[in-house]
């Protein structure tokens, strides 16, 4: 995955731990909000309606959450997955030198 403001860099595991960290904010203040129309519901003499929106609107807030949270996961595991690839193939192009037998004591010997 790619930097949003610079293409030529790869995004970072803590870009996108911080980009969630925002979202889950950014839930919450929607959350509480839900939760204050779903109570002037309430107050206003609608009860069931009030409820209802409460929880439609934190099961909706809640699955979209874990949602995003689960791909985050999945980002950042694949990301780890990928620099431990680039490590092996490193390794695996590297040219290993091997160093020529060396003759025993036992072969010298006259």
């Amino acid at each position: 995955m790619r930097e949003i403001f610079d293409q030529d860099r790869a995004m970072t595991l803590g870009a996108v731990k911080q980009a969630t960290g925002v979202l889950a904010i950014l839930f919450l203040v929607l959350a509480v909000f839900a939760i204050l129309s779903g109570l002037g519901q309430i107050f206003s003499g609608h009860i069931i309606h009030g409820i209802g929106r409460i929880l439609a609107s934190l099961a909706g807030l809640g699955f979209l959450y874990l949602t995003i949270r689960l791909l985050a996961e999945i980002l950042a595991a694949l990301h780890r997955l990928n620099d431990r690839l680039s490590i092996v193939g490193d390794d695996l192009r590297a040219r290993r030198v091997s160093s020529p037998p060396t003759p025993s004591s036992e072969n010298t010997k006259v």
